[in-house]
């Protein structure tokens, strides 16, 4: 477990969300009320005065009420993605995204293929054109493009935890606010020894591992 004096970099900010490698620009029409947005509006006003395992309990609701709402964990992931034909989704968690605006609430699916990270709501920025657009926060990591997995306590408050991902040509991500941070670690790791085991031909050579201090 590696521990760390300060708050991790965050991602670049949503306006060049389509210019990088793995963010994705989804545009969608302006978010207008729903039978969840009152909902999840008290949540949030919840959780900003809560503790951190009290809020963390209450975006893993937010991610349940989603799920039931588009029919399974599975059938979100498929409204959310471009999905293989053959990938299967393995693992879902509720956690946020450390980004340069503040952190994103929503959801980590773990799949056999990716790491991929959708914000429960869209999110307000200046599209290509240079008009005021609506997108949301979408994160796609092929497994095979991971090349690290850290987990980082913040030394000054050791309830706050990160999952450090970085990738094989330098990017990172910094997820947090997880249920269960432990079990998030377990199945990310385990995801991508299986993705390179696999395609080592049963060898898992080159497997992420979290480095420790």
């Amino acid at each position: 477990m590696r521990t760390a004096d300060h708050h991790p970099p965050p991602p670049p900010p949503l306006p060049p969300i389509y210019h990088h490698p793995y963010l994705q620009y989804s545009p969608v029409e302006k978010p207008s009320n729903n039978p969840l947005e009152s909902l999840f509006h008290i949540f949030d006003s919840w959780s900003r005065k809560s503790e951190t395992i009290a809020r963390n309990s209450w975006n893993n609701l937010k991610l349940t009420a989603k799920a039931m709402t588009r029919g399974g964990f599975v059938s979100l992931y498929q409204q959310s993605f471009q999905t293989d034909p053959n990938e299967m989704l393995k693992k879902t968690f509720a956690c946020s995204l450390s980004t340069s605006t503040g952190a994103v609430a929503g959801t980590l699916f773990i799949s056999t293929v990716r790491l991929a990270f959708c914000s429960y709501r869209p999110l307000s920025l200046i599209s290509p054109s240079g008009q005021q657009a609506w997108s949301y926060y979408k994160v796609v990591i092929p497994l095979g493009k991971i090349g690290a997995v850290n987990p980082v306590t913040m030394r000054e408050n050791p309830s706050e935890k990160y999952i450090q991902t970085i990738t094989i040509d330098g990017h990172e991500f910094w997820f947090m606010r997880f249920v269960n941070y432990e079990k998030a670690i377990e199945h990310i790791l385990s995801s991508v020894s299986d993705f390179r085991a696999h395609e080592n031909g049963g060898n898992p050579r080159g497997v992420v591992g979290s480095s420790s201090s």
